[in-house]
């Protein structure tokens, strides 16, 4: 009986490891989502690299469109893109009761924009002078993203090509920017 037992326990023990290392081997395939394998593409340009283009450019960025956008929770958005050469790079979000530029991530919950019709793009104009390349990452597909602060507080992101290093634009923001 003992040994009933024992040969059980034992094949039981053998299943779950082979399961658990099954799972390991599934999860780190190419392609598959969330696993190590196939996700990672290494850029040419190092990181350094990206951080000088982004350096160079920042004199040329002027303060684009403004967007108004309505969220889920039917507060507003206030957004002005940042433009390099007639191209969106970017946006940095604003206080759409204030005008006052909040950092990435920040929310505030407002019903209406009560900044005047001019007042976001010149704020955000007077701001890029003050802009600083702060730390960069890297991110999907391999190119470089690097963060601009303002105050030491990152307001923006900036892609950079991880193969030529060129700047590369804010596809979400121009469909944004569209749509107003």
């Amino acid at each position: 009986m003992k040994n009933k037992i024992n040969s059980a326990s034992l094949v039981t023990v053998i299943v779950l490891a082979l399961t658990m290392l099954w799972a390991t081997f599934a999860g780190a395939q190419p392609g598959k989502k969330g696993g190590g394998m196939g996700s990672y593409i290494k850029p040419v340009i190092t990181a350094e690299q990206a951080i000088t283009a982004v350096k160079a450019a920042l004199p040329s960025i002027t303060a684009g469109k403004t967007i108004v956008k309505t969220g889920k929770r039917g507060e507003q958005i206030l957004d002005v893109t940042l433009v390099l050469n007639g191209t969106i790079v970017s946006r940095v979000k604003l206080n759409p009761a204030t005008g006052e530029i909040m950092t990435k991530g920040q929310d505030v919950i407002v019903q209406g924009v009560f900044a005047s019709q001019g007042q976001p793009t010149k704020i955000v104009q007077e701001a890029i002078p003050r802009l600083e390349v702060a730390s960069v990452h890297l991110g999907k597909e391999g190119q470089w993203i690097v963060d601009l602060t303002l105050n030491k507080a990152v307001v923006a992101s900036i892609g950079v090509h991880g193969g030529n290093g060129s700047i590369l634009p804010d596809w979400k923001a121009f469909q944004d920017a569209a749509l107003q």
